[in-house]
């Protein structure tokens, strides 16, 4: 019987077993909360497959795992694993793609829209500051005459733009695996990063997490910005430098930030300078919520684990397949 170890705590455990009575898989499913490397290597030392989401599975935590034969990651993002070793001692990375792309895309559209009409901050100068002035914002413009830029053009920048055509804004994107014709059929066209930067209103990140991107969003791009452009961050706080995003923040070259992420996954709140800020919004990781996302995320991870141990590897959405020795 194959023993699947998953490293976190939900209330997913009856879909899953569910999921496994109707594949009728062989397996023993057991739930072992891990935080620390101590704590994973401990819980799943005896594991032929972890399910995971922020859990670190370094080097030395695959190390020590001889068991392991598979990674499902109940997420889209897979930063957390040194996939590099992964790849060298053969082991398949799995995550699920599509499991919380509507809720991720609304939180963009939400943030898009709510800043727009500042529903936030009128709210704010009512309620703290007991101001009732209509005209508090003069540079309130008309949704249609904006730009709005996407940093990555996967699943979910095109439902944001799917949702978000009605309104008519201007659409333009940066991903270089996708191709200037993909794009114009959304209506969309492709720039460079650069230019996502250069010629937005609002901006919003879309990128993986991994050794090209940390970081990429840094001084350089934010100083190329004219209109003083919102930022919007729904992927994964790494990929932002956060302290040039403070002081482009502070100094003018962004107006906002609506942030979803920060760098880190636990971050100290009582020290994070970004809160500090007026024109920073910060919620802690939930665009991704809703109680059918769970659901979908656990029936994915194991429609995934069958797929695999039937060697449908395309469809069990291995992520370094091709790194991997056949």
């Amino acid at each position: 019987m194959l023993k699947v170890v998953r490293l976190f705590e939900d209330d997913t455990f009856e879909q899953e077993k569910k999921m496994i009575e109707k594949l009728g898989l062989a397996i023993d499913l057991q739930v072992r909360p891990s935080v620390t490397e101590e704590e994973v290597i401990e819980n799943a030392k005896d594991a032929d497959v972890i399910i995971t989401v922020y859990e670190p599975l370094t080097k030395n935590v695959l190390q020590q795992l001889p068991n392991l034969k598979l990674v499902l990651f109940r997420s889209i993002g897979f930063n957390t694993i040194d996939l590099e070793y992964a790849n060298q001692i053969n082991l398949p990375v799995s995550h699920i793609s599509r499991y919380c792309t509507d809720e991720v895309a609304n939180y963009v559209v939400a943030a898009i829209l709510m800043h727009n009409r500042r529903l936030h901050d009128f709210n704010q100068a009512v309620k703290n500051d007991f101001l009732w002035d209509s005209e508090m914002f003069p540079s309130m413009r008309r949704l249609s005459s904006l730009t709005i830029s996407l940093i990555g053009f996967g699943n979910i920048p095109r439902l944001v733009v799917e949702r978000l055509k009605a309104f008519g804004p201007k659409f333009i994107a940066y991903d270089p695996f996708v191709t200037e014709e993909e794009m114009a059929k959304y209506g969309v066209e492709k720039v460079t990063l650069e230019e996502t930067f250069a010629q937005a209103d609002y901006i919003s990140s879309h990128l993986p997490l991994n050794a090209k991107t940390e970081k990429i969003l840094n001084q350089t791009l934010f100083s190329l910005t004219t209109k003083q452009p919102i930022f919007i961050n729904s992927s994964r706080g790494g990929v932002v430098d956060e302290a040039d995003l403070y002081e482009a923040l502070t100094n003018g070259q962004l107006s906002y930030a609506i942030l979803d992420v920060l760098t880190s996954e636990d971050p100290d709140l009582k020290n994070e300078k970004l809160l500090t800020l007026d024109n920073t919004i910060v919620t802690p990781h939930i665009a991704f919520y809703s109680q059918e996302a769970f659901i979908q995320g656990a029936q994915d991870n194991i429609k995934n684990l069958a797929c695999f141990l039937k060697d449908e590897y395309q469809q069990a959405e291995i992520v370094n397949l091709s790194a991997l020795k056949k």
